[in-house]
């Protein structure tokens, strides 16, 4: 095929065109290369979506075990040290746990063989979890947030783990979806449906803990 020439530059040379089909076929190959990436980033959200719903499995399950086995919480329990010595610390016992007990928790679950190591753990979509007791209902929390309680999830990423937990209503079900401290009101939730016109990470995560 024969190409055309644009007319001389002012530089002194030619400059190659392009026929209207090799135009068309560099914008097929542009749009295919496209649509691969973004399908890539969806199957890496899934999979971070995929990965934090495990991490809390095996948190949830870990708690239950310690609970079975001593019966009492682990970061709360009152005779921790007589169990695994003096390199962890007793807590109140009261079934709450508060304060470094928080600390205590990852460290007591570790002891007993249900974690690998005494660090609170980080998440695929961003931040560490963190345990939260509240006196008023009396019960605890896994909770996955930003600095402070602030907000860590976008409202579609929230509804995304909603959705694959099976649930729909952000606070109702296994996963409690609020707004994290400092966000704009109704940026994650707008009424009883996820904001999905907010793409900034306004949502925090908590999980009772039985």
């Amino acid at each position: 095929m024969r190409r055309k020439h644009l007319p001389q530059n002012l530089l002194g040379f030619s400059l190659p065109g392009f026929s209207l089909i090799e135009i068309a076929l560099v914008l097929i190959v542009v749009g295919i290369l496209a649509g691969a990436i973004f399908k890539g980033q969806d199957v890496l959200e899934a999979a971070k979506i995929r990965a934090t719903l495990n991490e809390i499995d095996r948190i949830r399950t870990a708690t239950a075990l310690y609970q079975d086995t001593f019966g009492q919480w682990p970061g709360n329990d009152s005779l921790a040290t007589s169990r695994f010595g003096i390199s962890v610390s007793n807590g109140q016992g009261n079934g709450i746990i508060s304060g470094d007990e928080t600390n205590q928790f990852w460290v007591h679950l570790a002891k007993a063989g249900h974690l690998s190591n005494g660090i609170a753990p980080s998440s695929k979509l961003g931040g560490n979890f963190i345990i939260e007791g509240d006196l008023t209902s009396k019960k605890n929390f896994l909770v996955l947030s930003g600095p402070e309680n602030s907000g860590i999830l976008t409202p579609k990423q929230a509804a995304a783990l909603k959705t694959k937990a099976g649930e729909s209503d952000p606070s109702s079900g296994l996963l409690h979806i609020t707004e994290g401290v400092g966000a704009p009101p109704n940026s994650c939730i707008n009424g009883s449906v996820f904001n999905l016109a907010t793409k900034m990470p306004t949502c925090i995560l908590k999980v009772e803990l039985h």
